[in-house]
């Protein structure tokens, strides 16, 4: 059934996590080799409590190094959208097929208990259950809190701005099994370095660099990208228009 490997797909997108647009200019710059002498306790603290106070956002996740496979000959270029917490999100899955070469895209809506998908083939939108999605984009303030809480050894490496906000740069470790609400099919025990940009000001979490392997069929290098904007701003999430027949 075509509802049956769209989900497939979609499961297989969300293995990345590296969730959630290419930041390009709006990349932080190259990070430092040396530590500052900041406590990173009282930032991440901070972060932690307004993820979970986090209402909306727009977010993006990308490869900066590797890649994900979706299914063997497709691979997963970029997932984007808008949260609106709780209960509703909404996500544009961009993937490349090998051979032959070709772009392909899925859109996934949640409102509550409904869920609405697009055909990968036709882009005609079907509704599903929400129940049946590999994945809750409206838990991510509390998923990121998780992340946050877990990271291990934080230091503190420098003051950069990004997008026009000053953050302060983070690093650490986390266990690869800690990423598994961001990155489904996460492995045990893998070693990965996590990298944060947390706003000076409020604490706000920006952007999380994902480096090294998370999911068994990773590349030991692989780099994902997360970065969240317009974080509390209103955000319309509506469902698509079906036909009906």
């Amino acid at each position: 059934m075509v509802v049956e490997l769209n989900l497939k797909l979609l499961a297989a997108a969300f293995l990345i996590a590296g969730i959630l647009a290419a930041c390009g200019n709006g990349s932080a710059s190259q990070p430092s080799n040396t530590t500052l002498d900041i406590d990173p306790g009282p930032a991440m603290r901070q972060a932690v409590g307004q993820l979970l106070a986090l209402e909306s956002a727009s977010f993006s996740l990308d490869h900066l190094e590797g890649s994900t496979i979706l299914v063997p000959g497709v691979l997963m270029t970029k997932i984007y959208g808008e949260v609106s917490i709780p209960g509703r999100f909404s996500v544009t899955v961009e993937a490349e097929s090998e051979f032959p070469k070709s772009y392909l895209e899925i859109n996934i809506i949640t409102i509550d208990d409904a869920a609405y998908m697009t055909d990968i083939f036709t882009g005609r939108w079907n509704q599903i259950s929400a129940d049946s999605l590999p994945f809750n984009l409206s838990g991510l303030g509390q998923t990121l809190a998780d992340i946050v809480d877990a990271v291990e050894s934080p230091v503190a490496v420098g003051e950069e701005r990004l997008r026009g906000v000053d953050t302060l740069h983070i690093k650490g470790q986390i266990a690869s099994q800690d990423l598994s609400e961001l990155v489904p099919g996460a492995g045990e025990d893998f070693p990965v370095d996590l990298e944060l940009w947390l706003d000076r000001e409020q604490g706000l979490l920006q952007q999380v660099h994902i480096i090294g392997r998370v999911v068994p069929t990773d590349d030991s290098d692989t780099v994902r990208q997360l970065s969240l904007e317009d974080i509390n701003q209103p955000v319309d999430i509506s469902p698509p228009g079906i036909p009906s027949g």
